[in-house]
């Protein structure tokens, strides 16, 4: 049996811990948490858990990752988001692997995705359901330079797994507003970093929105999911224009 890590990045994350927790720990010979400054319950229900927890100040979602990367005790190292739940049948898979030994440097696990108690079919930028890369070696992993949407990078070889995990994201559309603040301010960042043109930036501020749009409302499928559906056309739309701005504010600050 292939011993596995998991681990769980948190911040004020009680609402669905408790049930992430529950079925990670039934896959994991290691499980930890590292949060970055919770105020709620978040730290009791780990406890609970009997998961180790660490702390670090959050500054990007990749240099977290790597943080708990190094602290993980086995090779093979599994990662679910603080609202993302196993279901019994990924926990099934997940045992399977375990027994006949982890083939491949790292897997992609699907996702289905609920918004709002909505089953969505995207949510900017990702179609639904979709397939992120959940169980990696730790010392073949890297991850991507980005801000928000990190992705790991540093293998050769990718297994699949078909069995979901469901992520429950966004319960409210003011929340989901917050969540456009924060990841603007990262995207806004990253735009920098790039050294994106004024000119550019100052253009896009008005014609990558409308795409935006028509990208992840009607081309993706949203249309179909009702008021939910339009809430996360309308949220491509503002986070497309949101991010250039906040660029631009930046650029000359």
């Amino acid at each position: 049996m292939t011993p596995l890590s998991v681990y769980i990045l948190t911040y004020n994350s009680e609402r669905h811990l408790d049930k992430v927790l529950a079925a990670a720990k039934r896959i994991a010979d290691d499980l930890l948490v590292v949060d970055s400054g919770s105020k709620d319950a978040t730290l009791a229900i780990a406890a609970k858990h009997g998961a180790r927890i660490a702390h670090r100040t959050f500054d990007n979602f990749r240099a977290q990752r790597l943080f708990a990367n190094s602290l993980c005790l086995h090779q093979a190292v599994m990662f679910f988001d603080s609202d993302e739940i196993a279901s019994e049948a990924l926990i099934d898979e997940i045992t399977a692997l375990k027994a006949s030994g982890f083939s491949h440097d790292a897997y992609v696990v699907r996702r289905d995705w609920i918004v709002m108690g909505t089953r969505v079919h995207a949510l900017m930028p990702i179609g639904c359901p979709d397939y992120p890369i959940r169980i990696c070696h730790r010392d073949k992993t890297d991850f991507t330079e980005h801000s928000v949407h990190e992705t790991p990078i540093g293998y050769e070889s990718v297994g699949r797994v078909e069995s979901p995990m469901v992520h429950h994201t966004f319960e409210t559309k003011s929340e989901l507003m917050r969540k456009l603040d924060f990841y603007t301010d990262l995207a806004a960042t990253d735009l920098l970093a790039r050294r994106k043109w004024i000119g550019l930036l100052l253009l896009k501020q008005w014609t990558s929105p409308v795409g935006a749009f028509v990208k992840w409302y009607v081309r993706s499928g949203n249309w179909r999911d009702g008021r939910v559906g339009l809430a996360l056309g309308l949220y491509a739309l503002k986070y497309t224009h949101r991010k250039y701005r906040k660029a631009i504010l930046l650029t000359n600050s």
